[in-house]
């Protein structure tokens, strides 16, 4: 395998920072999630979109399961299969095309300069060696806010280095905020959220419970706040937290028994919590009756 292969691609779309990339035997993901190698912020592409891979000397192009699809010209993708790329193909994916121009083939003697152990700089030797990381998603020597500059600037490479140094403060900044709507996600959003967020809708989420079953029920907020103080609310509720169907019986006007099978369900959880949520969600006039089986 040749490592020092590389292709040139040229990518349209709006607010592209890059208009040309150049990718390496390492490949290439596309999507909106800030861990991907090139992160395109747009309704229209899913978090992990699609990638370019480099195989058997050749780079292929895979959807990575989009919501919106991928195409190669005019065939669809079908996702999880790579197809073969070559010279002028190009790749369509939301408002986005990705263009192969050509193949960069190393001169000889550049190649020889890899496996060289003179650098130039004592700062070449370091990133050489593994001990300088580049933060994913920054270019390495030119800052993309050169853009806002006025013309008169495009070309000045001090300046195009100089604001690399905020650019790569700043944009794990912005890559959070553009992306926070993830951490709303009850499927991933981290477990210590998870209590604050059933807060808004004042549903008692218990730290005890498995963050597993916490974002069951998080998934369903909607529906039980729709339904709080039913009794199909709180049967559903109880489910949710002891895995097991509850009886709700409605004996008396302002009276009601739930009579709940514990010895079925395979939880640590017991009657202090049903008494808490049955309290949490019942009309504060009704008064009940709890019978643990």
């Amino acid at each position: 395998m040749n490592d020092t292969r590389k292709a040139l691609f040229r990518l349209n779309g709006p607010d592209a920072l890059q208009d040309e990339i150049i990718v390496g035997t390492q490949g290439l993901k596309i999507g909106r999630l800030s861990d991907n190698d090139l992160t395109l912020n747009h309704r229209e592409i899913s978090r992990q979109h699609i990638r370019i891979i480099w195989r058997d000397d050749k780079y292929f192009v895979e959807d990575l399961g989009s919501s919106n699809g991928s195409f190669l010209g005019d065939e669809r993708l079908k996702p999880r299969e790579p197809v073969e790329l070559r010279e002028g193909d190009t790749i369509r994916f939301g408002p986005y095309t990705l263009q192969l121009v050509n193949w960069i083939e190393p001169e000889p003697e550049i190649a020889a300069e890899l496996f060289n152990v003179g650098y130039d700089t004592e700062l070449d030797k370091l990133r050489a060696n593994g001990h300088i990381a580049y933060l994913p998603g920054i270019p390495r020597d030119r800052s993309t806010w050169m853009q806002y500059l006025p013309e008169i600037y495009d070309q000045h490479e001090f300046m195009g280095r100089y604001l690399l140094i905020f650019e790569s403060i700043m944009s794990p900044i912005m890559w959070t905020i553009d992306n926070f709507d993830l951490f709303l996600s009850p499927d991933i959003a981290p477990s210590a959220w998870l209590e604050w967020m059933a807060s808004w809708f004042d549903l008692l989420l218990l730290p005890e419970l498995p963050v597993e079953s916490q974002r069951n029920i998080m998934n369903q907020i909607g529906w039980l706040f729709m339904r709080r103080g039913t009794p199909a609310g709180m049967q559903r509720l109880l489910e949710l937290y002891f895995g097991v169907s509850p009886e709700i019986i409605e004996d008396e006007l302002w009276h009601f028994v739930v009579r709940l099978p514990l010895s079925q369900g395979q939880t640590d959880l017991g009657r202090e919590v049903a008494d808490r949520l049955i309290e949490s969600q019942k009309p504060a006039f009704v008064s009940y009756t709890l019978e643990i089986t």
